[in-house]
């Protein structure tokens, strides 16, 4: 590998890492304002993606155990954001379900970060940003296989 490769990938793992941290503040300054912690925000997202989310569903998506993710709902439900309810067909199974109370005051925070993100993916043409959106769903991919192999977990 020449010298020049490996400080532009020394350069862009940097950047990255960079970037992880300041998503992880930002998502903490979001959850601050709802009274949530940075996980609670981003469980939260799950449950109003997923329509059949379970507690072992978002243990499986999070990596977190059953009593973390227990806890976690129990949070969640306290603070209005998600409800507990039994399935219609299987009433062993218990799904969780956003209440949708906070959805609008979220959006109008993720509209302003989507704002932002778009006023930069301007500067790049299809090409370029196809090649980005490619990078990163490997990146999301091997980060998926990371964290399966660090909890022990398999992937699913």
């Amino acid at each position: 590998m020449s010298r020049h490769r490996s400080e532009m990938l020394r350069s862009l793992m940097e950047a990255m890492r960079e970037n992880a941290g300041r998503g992880v503040v930002l998502h903490q300054a979001i959850a601050d304002r709802f009274g949530l912690g940075p996980t609670d925000l981003k469980c939260l997202d799950l449950a109003r993606h997923e329509p059949e989310l379970t507690a072992g569903r978002l243990a499986e998506l999070t990596g977190l155990s059953t009593s973390a993710v227990t806890s976690l709902i129990d949070r969640l439900e306290r603070g209005g954001f998600v409800e507990r309810r039994r399935d219609g067909l299987d009433r062993r199974k218990v799904l969780i379900r956003s209440t949708g109370r906070h959805e609008t005051a979220l959006e109008e925070i993720f509209a302003l970060v989507e704002s932002e993100f778009r006023a930069i993916a301007a500067d790049y043409d299809d090409e370029q940003l196809a090649l980005l959106i490619e990078f990163v769903a490997r990146l999301n991919e091997r980060a998926h296989e990371v964290t399966a192999a660090l909890t022990g977990r398999p992937r699913r």
